[in-house]
Order: C-alpha cells, then sequence, then structure tokens
C-alpha cells in the first residue's frame, strides 16, 4: 500500500478510493463505447459518430452526416497524439492542432452540436487527446478553468479544460499514481469471472479516460 493519490477537477482521492470508483463504473460502457477501436486514421464514419450515443450524446443522423463531411477535410492530427504533449504555451504545437481540429468540426456542425458530442467525436478518434467535456465535467472543472482566465485571455472554457486536465494527467503520471492505479486493475481477482473480466476491461482504456471516469 501507498500513499499515492490522483487529483481529478480538484478532488484529490487515494489509488483505493479511484479504484472504487473505476469497479463502480458501468461495465457496458467501455465495451460499447470506449473498446470498439478508433477506426482508420483521418476518417471518420457514420457508425462512429453515431457510437456516441452509448454515451447519452442523444446524436441525430443529420448531424452525423455533418462530421463525416467536415471529415473529409479536417486537419486530423497524428492518431496516436497524447494530451500529456499538447503544451498550450506552444504555438504551433500539438495543443494548436487540436484547437484547429476542434474549431473545423465546430463551425461545420453548428449550430445545434454542442461542445460535450464535439467531445465525444473527437475523444472517439483520439482517446489519449481529447477528453469528453460534457456538461457534468465543464461544471467540474468550473473553478479551476475560471482561475486561468488572466493566464489563458485568448482561450475559451474548452481549451483552459484541456490545460487543467493535462497538467492533473502529468501530476497522475509524474507520482505513478495511474501505474498504481493500473496495477490494482489487472491484479483484482474475484469468484465472479464476469466482474474479474469487467475490471481487467478497464486497463485497457488510456490514462486520459480513466481519470475522466473518476469525475462521473
Amino acid at each position: 500500500m501507498t500513499n499515492r493519490t490522483l487529483t481529478v477537477a480538484g478532488t484529490t482521492y487515494s489509488v483505493t478510493d479511484a479504484f472504487a470508483r473505476l469497479k463502480g463504473y458501468p461495465w457496458k460502457t467501455p465495451l460499447a463505447f470506449d473498446l470498439q477501436g478508433t477506426g482508420e486514421p483521418g476518417v471518420l464514419t457514420t457508425d462512429e459518430v453515431m457510437r456516441t450515443r452509448k454515451v447519452s450524446s442523444r446524436m441525430s443522423y443529420a448531424q452525423a452526416a455533418r462530421f463525416v463531411d467536415a471529415a473529409a477535410t479536417a486537419p486530423w492530427v497524428d492518431a496516436t497524439a497524447d494530451l500529456a504533449d499538447a503544451d498550450p504555451q506552444e504555438t504551433s504545437g500539438l495543443f494548436s492542432g487540436m484547437t484547429d481540429l476542434y474549431w473545423h468540426f465546430a463551425e461545420r456542425t453548428s449550430p445545434d452540436v454542442s461542445i460535450a458530442k464535439l467531445s465525444k467525436v473527437l475523444y472517439l478518434k483520439y482517446p489519449a487527446l481529447y477528453p469528453i467535456l460534457d456538461t457534468h465535467l465543464l461544471k467540474a472543472y468550473k473553478p479551476q478553468t475560471r482561475g486561468l482566465r488572466r493566464t489563458y485571455r485568448d482561450f475559451g472554457g474548452y481549451q483552459r479544460a484541456w490545460v487543467v486536465i493535462r497538467e492533473e494527467l502529468l501530476e497522475a503520471r509524474t507520482t505513478g499514481a495511474i501505474d498504481e492505479l493500473r496495477q490494482r486493475l489487472r491484479d483484482f481477482d474475484s469468484s465472479e469471472d464476469d466482474e474479474v473480466a469487467r475490471v481487467h476491461r478497464l486497463d485497457k482504456l488510456t490514462d486520459l479516460r480513466l481519470l475522466d471516469i473518476l469525475v462521473w
């Protein structure tokens, strides 16, 4: 046992508490939403967009069609991109690239496509890069993002959320807490084989998604 902790949305959890929260997450969601693959890089299909319904996106087929059309000219970034590498201080790096990609879709799918829908689609293509910024998560991070307004005057709220979440992700990796949490997932045992499979399956999620679930 260690004293390592993880902080998400300003709340600090012991690894034990974080494990318990993950263990209680609805088991069907990762299987139906997260672990169906990212598809072909630089390509977005209707089936992929509609998969976001598994996390309550309420995506319509008309909206999905606009996503698919926009994907044909999208400024895609590296399919393996990781939020930890998206330094907001760099003017032409990954952070800028993920912003450009976000706005490419936002400008072509608005006005009835929310930040949550955009985030869920981009997460499916980039599960290590884009946090799922739904209403609940944005509310949870509001005190921290509000505190960054002076530092990042030109950023939108979604960008400031990326900055905060990136800092938490880096801390979780630097302290070794995310590695310890993953070891707990891998070592989990139970007399219920289905339960073991469900918990072990969580280890296949990205670090970013594990932290996201802790806010849920």
